[in-house]
């Protein structure tokens, strides 16, 4: 939980992005996961933590820069010493300054191929460092055009992680092909409970099955059906943990026609039933 906000007069000006300064978070016993409207960026310059993210544990340590999209669960699991950022913001007011731009517009841009965190080499370090800044002092200081430069400063933000991540992976894809890859994260996301083969996702995308599977294969190095898989089991694992839905209604809300299916899947996937599963990872303070 967030707590002491030094720039808390700043949020009745920004109901749709907030600036928080890590060095003070407090962590409590009754700690919640954060999900629901946020993206988050999370700047670290020097101190230690844990981060844990959808079920992954991730040290927090200087110079490295998390983006969490905001459909993920996640959570603070030890901080020592933290100090650094985080920029809190809505699909809103990322599109506060529409371009029409794919590469950044909201749709397109905060879903899909993010690593959970990219680590800064030393030569890029100022250029994040001023960017971050940028957006602290203009949410401090609430003069004219401050949401406008936040706005873009954000933008600026996802194109160099963007740009960090594809740089890591060492890919160089095609212009068409990322948009399709984009488009097919975003139908992954969102639509898997109705789209959960490979042929009615290359429908929407109006493309072959073995095509996408192709490109599926040569960029992510696995094939549609797993990545599907994987998107379903990450959603049942996380109504599993931290909604108050029984098992059959899980089952119903992720489009399985009964339980005995649904638990033949997922103990496939995960190694145990949903009814352990449960046991072991379920939070109530989370519903």
């Amino acid at each position: 939980m967030v707590k002491n906000n030094p720039l808390a007069s700043s949020t009745d000006y920004f109901p749709e992005v907030r600036v928080i300064k890590l060095n003070t978070i407090i962590l409590e016993k009754k700690e919640t996961s954060n999900k629901g409207k946020w993206h988050s960026f999370i700047y670290v310059t020097s101190g230690s933590g844990v981060l844990g993210i959808d079920f992954d544990e991730h040290i927090a340590l200087a110079g490295k820069v998390f983006f969490i999209e905001k459909y993920k669960y996640w959570n603070w699991e030890k901080v020592e010493d933290l100090e650094g950022l985080m920029v809190q913001f809505t699909d809103a007011f990322y599109n506060y300054i529409y371009t029409g731009n794919p590469k950044i517009k909201s749709d397109q841009s905060l879903i899909g191929d993010f690593s959970p965190f990219i680590k800064i080499v030393e030569k890029n370090e100022m250029k994040w460092k001023n960017a971050f800044e940028i957006i602290e002092k203009e949410y401090s200081d609430l003069i004219e055009n401050s949401k406008e430069i936040i706005c873009l400063s954000l933008k600026v933000l996802v194109l160099m992680y963007q740009r960090n991540t594809f740089s890591k992976s060492r890919l160089i894809i095609a212009d068409r092909k990322k948009q399709l890859l984009s488009e097919f994260r975003n139908l992954v996301n969102n639509r898997f409970v109705e789209l959960k083969t490979p042929k009615g996702i290359a429908q929407v995308l109006n493309i072959t099955p073995n095509y996408l599977n192709a490109i599926c294969k040569e960029i992510y190095n696995k094939t549609v059906s797993e990545i599907i898989q994987e998107r379903v089991i990450l959603e049942a694992k996380r109504l599993l943990a931290h909604s108050g839905l029984n098992v059959s209604e899980i089952t119903y809300k992720l489009g399985f026609k009964d339980n005995s299916y649904f638990g033949r899947y997922f103990k496939k996937m995960v190694g145990v039933p949903p009814e352990k599963f449960r046991i072991i990872n379920y939070n109530s303070l989370n519903v």
